[in-house]
């Protein structure tokens, strides 16, 4: 078999791994759109390609006969992966399993359906009745059902808010449907994990910092979570049963859920993809010592992933520069601390608009201690 191997996506948060893939002995064919970003000169060989126009893609892809597709945390190249995927005959999710894992609604249900704990939820779509919330109890939260990284997302305090929530949600809605469902109060957290042939393995839990409401935009994340072991063996058989329920064969998974002051588990969303914000590319390498990056390509090539540990783990963390006090503090780790600060992104010039995503963010910077 030969070492090319197909990666879509040519960002920054898509560059690790093409550094990743190189270091592991293969020749990267890197597909994206011509924007200057820095995997068209990571790449081994870049093809100015739509990856979203199917058939091109394919037409270009079976020129390079790649051993394997690879993508890391994007949900919108999930799909041409798995496509491609089907394409060569390599085991990955089904299109049902897509079709749940971007669709918070479907994501609901199927976890509803199979006993999995959460709050009470209801669609929105043209037409929606405000009358089904009567049995709710507020604060709500609403969200798109077809979006991630905080867009579209508001917390709902009372019934005079809701029209205002609704419509803002819709307005980023590509579907035009958002998810109404009771807030759960509780720390946010994920579970880095990975599939292979419906076999599970939890490699680290991720504590979650964000601004609060109303958008819950994420401002950092770090590993190891602190939660006993008692809880993380609850978390772990928790999700193993969530993304059964969602039939997650194969690749990176990323659920994002609430611990309730109760001891509840309540999930917010899973991804069937690595978790962004350089969680998987950055943070599970330096906490866990696993090798996640690799596991992903190997499942791309159709392979077992492997869990023998590349490096000693460490505490990691990544903090999002917003404010001017975020700012200081930067310059006075990279001041006090250099060494902890494994990689930067450009740090530009602080904004005074607010904060509703996670594409409103500034800069960031990677820690390990």
């Amino acid at each position: 078999m030969n070492n090319r191997l197909v990666i879509l996506g040519t960002n920054e948060y898509q560059n690790p791994l093409i550094i990743r893939a190189k270091e592991l002995g293969y020749e990267t064919h890197v597909f994206g759109w011509k924007t200057g970003a820095i995997g068209e000169i990571t790449a081994d060989v870049y093809h100015n390609v739509n990856i979203m126009d199917y058939e091109m893609l394919w037409e270009e892809v079976q020129k390079v006969e790649p051993c394997g597709v690879a993508s890391i945390a994007s949900e919108l190249a999930m799909h041409p992966m798995n496509y491609l995927l089907r394409k060569m005959g390599i085991p990955c999710n089904s299109i049902e399993t897509e079709k749940i894992a971007t669709n918070k609604y479907l994501m609901r249900c199927a976890l509803r359906d199979c006993g999995i704990d959460g709050p009470r939820f209801t669609l929105v779509e043209d037409g929606f009745n405000p009358d089904v919330l009567t049995e709710f109890e507020y604060p709500l939260i609403i969200k798109p059902v077809d979006l991630s990284s905080s867009r579209g997302v508001m917390k709902i305090n009372t019934p005079e808010e809701l029209d205002e929530a609704i419509d803002y949600a819709m307005s980023w809605s590509n579907k035009k449907q958002a998810i109404i469902e009771e807030f759960i109060e509780g720390k946010e957290y994920s579970g880095e994990s990975i599939a292979y042939n419906g076999q599970y393995k939890l490699l680290v839990v991720t504590e979650k910092s964000t601004t609060g409401a109303p958008h819950f935009v994420e401002t950092g994340h770090k590993q190891p979570a602190n939660l006993s072991s008692e809880m993380y063996k609850k978390v772990e058989d928790t999700l193993y049963k969530a993304f059964a329920a969602m039939d997650i064969q194969y690749g990176a998974i990323h659920p994002e859920f609430r611990i309730t002051k109760e001891g509840r588990i309540c999930f917010m969303e899973i991804g069937a993809r690595m978790g962004g914000d350089c969680i998987g590319s950055d943070l599970v390498p330096i906490s866990s010592g696993y090798d996640y990056m690799g596991m992903v390509i190997a499942c791309g090539c159709g392979k077992e992933p492997s869990f023998e540990k590349i490096n000693e783990p460490k505490e990691a963390s990544i903090k999002y520069i917003i404010t001017k006090e975020d700012l200081a503090e930067f310059e006075r780790i990279k001041k006090e601390e250099p060494d902890v600060i494994t990689r930067h992104s450009e740090i530009k010039a602080l904004s005074d608009n607010p904060i509703l995503k996670s594409a409103d963010r500034t800069a960031y910077y990677i820690m390990a201690k």
